[in-house]
């Protein structure tokens, strides 16, 4: 069971913790598909069919993305909006992700010391 992980931090290099669970998730290539979104859409064009057949191409997806002002970024909202159609992803007909095993890896803003 191959695990899709779609990576939505806007400024990852300047991330500690989603740069590092990225760096961790890339020992794993065997098992985890790791997939970024700012760097494959930069000009924030979304390919809908090829993102729905890497979807569908995966028992597990996590989205994994930093939460800021109580949301998660714009990139990954119009991506679900543009991907997860009527049809495909919800409605009568939309069982495409059916039986997949979703999950959310969120980080927040943190000082980099802990005051005492």
């Amino acid at each position: 069971m191959k695990t899709l992980v779609i990576l939505a931090h806007p400024n990852l290099e300047g991330s500690r913790v989603n740069l590092r669970w990225k760096e961790e998730l890339l020992l794993y290539p065997d098992d985890v598909t790791l997939h970024e979104l700012f760097k494959k859409c930069p000009d924030w064009s979304i390919d809908v069919p090829a993102e729905q057949q890497r979807l569908e191409a995966h028992d597990h997806i996590v989205f994994q993305f930093p939460l800021y002002r109580y949301s998660y970024p714009p990139l990954l909202k119009k991506w679900f909006d543009d991907v997860f159609t009527h049809g495909w992803a919800y409605g009568s007909t939309g069982d495409r992700l059916k039986g997949k095993k979703l999950g959310l890896a969120m980080s927040i803003g943190d000082k980099q010391e802990l005051s005492a």
